[in-house]
């Protein structure tokens, strides 16, 4: 059966590495920092409130506040306005307090000299503020910071004579000056280059970036880069959505998750980024372009993904790094118990949330492995509890809560004897050990030589704090002697096919390792189990909702 399992697993583990390295080759091809985009006016204009046609277009200048710049084309059949206003969002825009004049040669006056705006560009009006019939407009936020870009378009048949001057916001232009459209350059097709990303809420910086459309009620477009310093995160909001408040718990957490099942999370907000030091954000007009230190994320072979917070369906998946770390040893060798944990990194995790919707910053993650009749355990954790975090907690064997065993610490002094009664709580930063004692046996024992002592191993267990003694994560790992436990509950070792752990002041999850096996295939096998159950979670919170 532990055969049948390996084989599957490693048909499951090679079908993904070969289509991780299409898809990474795809990307390669694809360059990942050059986007097709068009630099030159369009033959045909769509008032759709992309700007895109207009490059190229001479703009005129504006007096007023509330408008950045401006530009006039015409066709046989409408005259075509572009407006870049400052600020702006669904809800009110600034241009509807500005009008377009237009003066006739022959000094003709009444309703048609007038264009003027309202209802969100749904409407427009003439002098007497009666309807323009054939009229139509749209806008769209800007990826320049605090602007928004507007189209509108009216019909020709709306001047009541040919020659006329248009005036507006402190700028003319005459009627026989507007281009045509056909007049202008078809668009050249040219290629967008990747020159980095500046948090400064102006967007234009990704137009080398491709992005992936959304399909959900809060966010429209998400886009990434990782050059090996930062993650860039592009996030665009729909018009009735939000992206402080998505997710399935409604709170803006986001992950990053690792191929190794490794995690960093935080919480999205318009002027801050909540769980990690040294993060940036910048919003403008529903969108947001974020940075994640690298020190941040946690270990990855190849790739991480970005997504919301224990939701099923990243946002963006198989996000290489540009830059490619040829000094980091990121293979996986074997579990030494000693206390220092750097051989844990690159050995697949699985989170162990504090809460369904997640705690302060990143929750925390935890790995089993086994080498022969001896299993390792390690967990990180940010809650800082200590003592509450790590006691009890429970393993259990092939599912069964009869063949568990719920642990907690004790100490052991040179001689032997068991204080179990000892400090735990309000730890000074450091490393300390002890030893795994069967909270349910009900022994007398006072000596760990005793012969019915229920101990089954050791723990180390390490407080991490800052120079000035704030707490900054606990991390502990840990050895089991399986045969001890085999014997207490009558089996074999290698009747042992699952074996799990539970940190139940941490969080409910189960983290899971399958038979006895050793070695590389191990981890394949954990982190396969491991995908498995936060999906089958996600799926059962969600039924569950």
């Amino acid at each position: 059966m532990r055969k049948s399992m390996l084989n599957r697993f490693k048909g499951i583990y090679d079908r993904g590495r070969i289509l991780a390295g299409v898809a990474l080759m795809a990307l390669a091809a694809a360059g990942a920092s050059t986007v097709p985009m068009q630099v030159a006016a369009a033959a045909n204009v769509s008032v759709d409130g992309d700007p895109k046609e207009w490059t190229g277009v001479e703009m005129q200048s504006s007096t007023d506040s509330a408008v950045a710049k401006w530009a006039v084309m015409q066709d046989e059949d409408y005259v075509y306005f572009y407006v870049q206003q400052h600020g702006g969002n669904e809800y009110g825009l600034p241009i509807t307090n500005t009008y377009v004049s237009i003066k006739y040669q022959s000094g003709q006056g009444g309703r048609h000299t007038q264009i003027r705006f309202a209802n969100m560009m749904k409407e427009f009006k003439d002098a007497w503020y009666g309807d323009i019939d054939g009229a139509r407009g749209a806008y769209s936020p800007s990826k320049e910071a605090d602007k928004y870009e507007i189209e509108f378009a009216v019909p020709k048949s709306f001047f009541v004579e040919d020659d006329y001057t248009i005036t507006y916001c402190g700028s003319s232009v005459k009627s026989a000056d507007i281009k045509n459209v056909k007049e202008l350059a078809q668009p050249t097709p040219t290629t967008a280059v990747y020159q980095g990303i500046v948090i400064d809420g102006t967007f234009t910086d990704w137009d080398a970036v491709a992005g992936k459309q959304v399909d959900d009620q809060w966010i429209r477009e998400t886009a990434a880069v990782f050059d090996g310093d930062y993650l860039y995160l592009y996030v665009k909001e729909k018009e009735t959505g939000s992206a402080t408040g998505a997710g399935s718990s409604s709170n803006g957490k986001y992950t990053i998750y690792t191929d190794l099942g490794r995690h960093t999370t935080f919480q999205l907000r318009k002027d801050h980024i909540e769980g990690i030091d040294g993060a940036k954000v910048s919003y403008s007009n529903r969108q947001y372009e974020i940075a994640i230190p690298a020190s941040a994320i946690r270990q990855y072979k190849e790739t991480i993904s970005f997504g919301y917070y224990m939701d099923e369906d990243v946002l963006i998946d198989n996000i290489a790094n540009r830059k490619e770390d040829t000094k980091t040893d990121k293979n996986f060798y074997k579990i030494v118990y000693d206390g220092k944990y750097s051989d844990w990194d690159y050995y697949p995790h699985q989170l162990i949330q504090y809460s369904t919707s997640g705690g302060v910053g990143n929750d925390a993650e935890g790995a089993l492995y086994q080498d022969g009749t001896t299993l390792y355990g390690h967990v990180l954790s940010m809650l800082h509890m200590n003592e509450k975090e790590f006691q009890p907690f429970t393993i259990r064997v092939n599912e069964n809560d009869k063949t568990a065993i719920n642990f907690r610490l004790v100490a052991v002094d040179k001689d032997g004897n068991i204080d179990k009664d000892c400090k735990l709580d309000h730890l000074d930063a450091g490393t300390y050990e002890y030893y795994l004692w069967d909270l349910n046996s009900g022994s007398t024992a006072t000596n760990i030589h005793d012969k019915d002592a229920p101990v089954y191993g050791k723990m180390y267990l390490t407080v991490n704090q800052t120079a000035e003694g704030k707490s900054v994560s606990d991390e502990m790992e840990y050895q089991v002697d399986l045969e001890k436990m085999a014997d207490h509950f009558g089996m074999d070792a290698s009747d042992m096919k699952l074996i799990q752990a539970q940190y139940i002041n941490i969080g409910q999850e189960w983290v899971s390792i399958a038979g006895t096996s050793t070695g590389a295939w191990l981890g394949l096998i954990l982190c396969g189990i491991s995908v498995l159950a936060v999906f089958g979670y996600r799926k059962l919170r969600r039924k569950v909702v």
